[in-house]
């Protein structure tokens, strides 16, 4: 069946390839040569494809003009490159080659798969940065962005300090950001993340740069044009900046949890392990729930004094107070807003973990940067846009 499948597919490439070469007019400055083969790999299995090829006077890359009405992309059918793109997304290459091996007629192996990754990679960023604002005006439109840990060759851990007992760097941070939209709350208020809105960015960048490819990806979302933007972070001081230098109009949130858990840390620096730091760890969550954060650290700075641990104590107190401009939130809830960065927080498992930091992966930097470049549109539900956008396919006319 592969085999007829093959056969058909070659029959019509080539009739579209000789058709157009008896039909062009040879190019100034160049001279017609001989037909060559081009070897086009499909789902079906490879064959050949012979057509005219052209070459400049006076030496210099020669040319087959037959091969842009094929539609190939790296020697691939569009559907062959499509299903490439999203299994390199997906899954490590040799496996992925396996797998389309036994389910198809195609015979790549897990170096077409590298290849193909790298090319389209680079121009979906190159997409990416072309693409014009959205003409919809977002009600609700939140940025959230993270860290996580990837694992690394050792040439791109270089002069680089871990956090380990041994100092050495193992990983590096994979910035991860991710822009969404809400437009409406279920019947007991709670916010409603609007379905398939979610799209991702994934970077080995410093923080500054990173927060420039966010808010172009933000804009390209409908920033300005939105009712309310929020942004949601974890309360680290590269996040507080970006939110501060490319947002500073928008509201900044900390993530509850994250208010929660250095919270509850500080309550066992003060009251140690039990009972009484259990009672004021309810208390106080309930207490910031309810946008009484002030309260809290009043209480918390009058018994510092007496902390167990009053190093840990001070340290998370810090952390806290340095956030009281973005625990409003009691006023948040009134407005249906998130207050938790769970998108985020999943998105670092889903889109990063789950596919860079398998067992026995070591990456280099523009490996994963270009796995994961695939994968921020696969999950974002824009891959199949770019390929649209590559082989001048027009979904809303179709």
């Amino acid at each position: 069946m592969a085999r007829i499948g093959a056969e058909a597919l070659r029959t019509v490439l080539q009739d579209r390839a000789d058709r157009a070469d008896a039909q062009r007019v040879t190019p100034p400055n160049m001279t017609r040569e001989r037909r060559r083969p081009v070897w086009v790999r499909s789902l079906w299995g490879d064959f050949q494809i012979w057509r005219a090829y052209y070459t400049r006077h006076g030496g210099g890359d020669g040319s087959a003009p037959a091969d842009s009405l094929l539609g190939l992309w790296s020697s691939c059918t569009p559907a062959t490159a499509r299903i490439l793109s999203k299994l390199s997304a997906l899954m490590p290459f040799e496996p992925a080659a396996d797998l389309l091996r036994e389910t198809t007629g195609a015979t790549l192996s897990g170096r077409h798969f590298h290849r193909l990754t790298a090319e389209a990679s680079a121009a979906a960023r190159r997409w990416t940065a072309g693409r014009k604002p959205s003409a919809e005006a977002p009600d609700t439109l939140y940025i959230s962005y993270d860290g996580i840990g990837t694992p690394m060759r050792k040439e791109c851990l270089a002069g680089r300090r871990g956090r380990g007992p041994d100092g050495k760097a193992r990983t590096r941070e994979m910035r991860l950001g991710c822009v969404f939209t809400q437009t409406s709350v279920d019947d007991d208020g709670k916010p409603v993340r609007d379905p398939a809105s979610t799209t991702y960015l994934a970077g080995l960048l410093p923080a500054d740069r990173f927060g420039r490819a966010v808010k172009a990806e933000a804009v390209r979302r409908g920033a300005r044009k939105a009712r309310l933007v929020v942004v949601l972070s974890d309360g680290a001081n590269w996040c507080g900046k970006t939110a501060a230098t490319n947002f500073p109009k928008a509201v900044h949130i900390l993530d509850f949890y994250h208010a929660a858990e250095h919270l509850r840390e500080l309550c066992t620096a003060l009251f140690g392990e039990g009972r009484e730091a259990t009672v004021h760890f309810r208390l106080w969550r309930r207490a910031l729930r309810r946008g009484k954060a002030e309260a809290v650290f009043t209480q918390a700075r009058g018994v510092l004094p007496q902390a167990k641990d009053p190093e840990s104590a001070r340290r998370n107190l810090a952390y806290l107070e340095l956030n009281r401009p973005h625990m409003h939130y009691d006023l948040y809830r009134s407005q249906g807003l998130f207050i938790g960065s769970g998108v985020i927080e999943a998105g670092c498992k889903t889109v990063v973990a789950q596919r860079a930091k398998l067992s026995g992966m070591l990456w280099g930097e523009k490996g994963v940067q270009d796995v994961l470049t695939l994968r921020c549109l696969l999950l974002g539900g824009e891959l199949d846009r770019f390929w649209d956008h590559v082989f001048g396919i027009d979904r809303a006319a179709a």
